[in-house]
This record gives C-alpha cells, structure tokens and sequence, in this order.
C-alpha cells in the first residue's frame, strides 16, 4: 500500500493532523528561504553599492589629479572612499604606494582564502574570501598615473560574524525540528477535539436502534457546522420515525381494511361449502358478498401499487389535449354505475382543454367522488360543477356529508390519514393522497371548504391550454 492510499484509508483525525503539518512545513520553508536569502542580500547589497561608488569616486579623483599631478594629495584619495571601503594602491614592482588601512588582511592572505563558490548575491565582478570568520568583498581596477601603471584594489568587509550565519542555519533547522513536532502535537490535539462531538454523535447514533428511534442526538451548544449537522441527523430521525409511525399505522390500517373482505369472503365461502346450491338465495348473496370483498381488496391493493410506483417515479403519466367535459361526464357516470345509494348530479360541465393524462385525470376525479360517497349519508346528493372562468377551469365536488374540521385540511392528503375508525369508513386512507399527487402531477391547485354536519366542497383549479 503506498503513501496516497494509506493517507486516503487513514482516519479524518489522522488527515488534519498531516495535512495541518504539511502546511506548517511548507510555511516554514518559505519563512527560512526568506529569512535566509534576506540577510544575505542584506550583507552582500550594501558591500557591493559602497565598492562601486567607492570604485567610481576614486576614478573620478584620479582622473582630476591627472590632469594637475602637481596638486597631489596621498591624503585626499580617501575622501571619496565609503566608510568601510579599504583602498590599497600597488605599483607593478609590488610596492604599496597607497594603504588607507595597514591593519586590514594583505592581498597575499585574502588570495589564501578567496571562495571558489561565492553567495548567488556575490557581484560576479568582485571576489570574496573568508577571512578569521569574516567576509570580504574585494575589488580592483587597473589605472596608469603619470605613465606608470598601477593597480587599485577595493576591500570591503560584507560581515564580520561569518559564524553567526552558521549558526543561524543550525538555529533554524533546531527551530523548524521543534516546529514540526509541535505542529504535529497541536494539530493532533486540536483534530481529535474538533472531530470529539462527532464522534460522540457517531456512538449515540450506533445505540439508537430501530427500538428506539425517539431517542435523539444531543445537540451543541456552540452554533456550528456540528450543530447543523446533528439537527439535520435529528431531523433525518424524525422524518424516519414519521415514516415508521405512518408505515405502522398503515400495517394496522391496511389489516383491519382488508380483514373485514378476507372475513366476509371466507365466512360466505363456508357457507357455500355447508349449503351448496341447496339455497339459490343464499348462493347468490354469498357470491355477491364475495364479488364486493374482492374488488374492495383489489382497490386497496391498486392504491398500494399506484403510490409504490409514484414513489419510485416509476408511475406513467402521457399528458396529451382532452376535452375536460367528456373526463368530468365518464368519473360521474363511472362512479354512479357502483353507486346506488347517492345520486351524483353534474349541475354545470363548461368545455374546456387541458393538457393531462386522461387515465390520471379521471382517477383524481374518482378518488374525490369516491370520498364524497364515503363520507355522505345514504340518499344525499353530491354535486359536481366544472366552470370555465378566464384561462382556468374550477371543478367543484360538493356532497353534504359530515365535513371536515380545520385542524384537518392539512392532513386529509398525507397518507393513510382518515377522518372516523377504520370501522367507519372503508378503504386504506390513500385516495385523497394519490389525488393530490395526480394534481400535484398536472400543476392543479386543490381548495377546500367544509363545515361539521353540513359537508365539503373541493375544487379543482385547472389551466387551461
């Protein structure tokens, strides 16, 4: 395993600390490359800006006094030099005419020590040697005086504490050691106290098994991302729960709604066993009770499949131009075809076009009607009204059944909700929520106004194309 698979497989702990580290090393290299370069250039810049003025200056003198030898001054030939700057003026015999320091190191000695590899801030005109620990820039220049030729050669010491260099190198490796083991320590701590809370929050969510899913992470005091994130988790819980409560209710719902079909086609199915065709009535009343149980099962079991399906995005929806009047007229005779107990009575069905799936458009019209019936007494009408009014059309479904409290309209769509005991009413609490998909689905709003005891009206409101 190589070095990028092991930092990829190491724990997020692990990570902080080495890439905390990396970054403090390579803060530090710089901060050494700069601080090192700086002191060198440092020295070496002022040396070498003074031997060239000095260099120039003299020049300028020699040049002067050249033209008057008469006037010559020994002593003058060090006021142009920069304090620092050492002059040596040496005839081609050897003989030193000029010395402005007979204590400064002699050429001989400098010449013993001159570096092969000077600094990179070392002028390539110039020499340096290093000299009792010190560094020293030489320079010369050749020059003919009065026919005689002479050499002139500048000194300039770039420091004296040559060691001292030295020992800034050691002091900053000891002290970039001392750095990264402290940055590996800190980064080590401060990722371990970061990362705490999260792995807090990991062992707490390991204890919440699915027998308890009400127990909750506790959440930070400090407002953070790890705040955020264990109210989301909790949140996630919630919504977890919902759907465990709602799945739940629905596993009881759905088994007293089937259990009373189940009940009455193996009751009838008994009673066909014991009497046979002895009974032509009883024969018949068997088989119907059977017939309705069975397709009462087969909705339920459609619901189920239908919502599945929806979940998945798996549900066909083929929207095309129809005619709404036609969708409104077929649900209304659909409907009244298994509905003999409520007459179901179009009052108003305006043409108008929309832009739907026809399958899904008269299913949402069903399951509305379907709960009209339900929720209505036998013999009370429902009304239905499709109204075009601009560029929409309201269909309004009214019965005049027991009504819907308030506290309900936000419920009555969610899934497996339903108004009375499964005893009340038939069906499996899902009819309201695969219409509201169905709208949801074609861009329909859903308005709704009920009273307790006088009934309730949903309307439909559809654009039109």
């Amino acid at each position: 395993m190589n070095i990028k698979q092991k930092y990829h497989n190491a724990e997020i702990s692990t990570k902080i600390t080495l890439t905390y580290t990396a970054c403090f090393i390579l803060l530090l290299i710089i901060i050494d490359v700069v601080m090192y370069f700086g002191v060198f250039y440092a020295l070496y810049r002022p040396a070498n800006n003074s031997l060239k003025y000095s260099m120039e200056s003299v020049k300028n003198l020699m040049d002067t006094l050249a033209q008057n030898p008469h006037e010559f001054d020994p002593n003058s030939i060090r006021e142009p030099l920069v304090a620092g700057v050492v002059l040596r003026v040496i005839d081609d015999t050897g003989n030193i005419l000029i010395d402005t320091d007979k204590n400064y190191p002699s050429n001989e000695l400098f010449i013993e020590n001159i570096l092969n590899d000077p600094s990179i801030f070392a002028d390539k005109d110039m020499e340096v040697a290093e000299i009792g620990g010190a560094l020293v820039y030489r320079s010369k220049s050749d020059y003919i005086f009065e026919k005689e030729h002479v050499t002139l050669y500048f000194f300039r010491t770039i420091t004296s504490a040559k060691l001292l260099l030295d020992d800034l190198e050691n002091i900053l490796l000891i002290l970039d050691a001392v750095g990264i083991i402290f940055a590996l320590a800190v980064g080590h701590i401060v990722s371990r106290k970061i990362l705490k809370p999260i792995k807090t929050m990991t062992d707490h969510a390991k204890e919440i098994a699915f027998g308890k899913m009400k127990d909750r992470i506790e959440i930070p005091m400090a407002n953070d991302e790890l705040t955020e994130l264990a109210k989301t988790f909790n949140d996630m819980l919630d919504r977890i729960q919902d759907g465990i409560d709602k799945q739940q209710k629905f596993v009881i719902d759905a088994s007293h709604a089937l259990i009373n079909p189940a009940t009455a086609i193996f009751g009838n199915t008994d009673i066909l066993k014991m009497y046979g065709f002895n009974d032509k009535k009883l024969f018949d009343d068997s088989i119907d009770s059977i017939s309705e149980s069975v397709l009462s099962m087969d909705r339920i079991i459609q619901n189920l499949l239908f919502m599945a399906r929806a979940d998945q995005n798996r549900q066909k929806f083929n929207p095309t131009n129809l005619n709404l009047a036609y969708v409104v007229k077929r649900a209304v005779e659909l409907k009244q075809i298994v509905t003999s107990s409520h007459q179901i009575e179009i009052t108003q069905n305006d043409d108008a076009t929309i832009f739907g799936d026809e399958d899904l458009i008269l299913q949402m019209l069903e399951k509305i009607l379907d709960n009209a019936v339900k929720y209505s007494p036998n013999g009370k009408k429902i009304t239905v009204i499709s109204k075009v009014d601009g560029e929409k059309i309201f269909v309004s479904i009214a019965d005049n059944g027991v009504g819907i409290a308030q506290e309900h309209f936000e419920k009555i769509f969610e899934r497996f909700f339903r108004i009375g005991t499964v005893e009340d009413v038939e069906g499996g609490g899902l009819g309201l929520t695969i219409a509201h998909w169905i709208a949801d689905k074609h861009e329909i709003k859903i308005s709704l106004q009920s009273e307790i005891g006088k009934g309730t009206t949903f309307t439909l409101i559809i654009p039109t194309v």
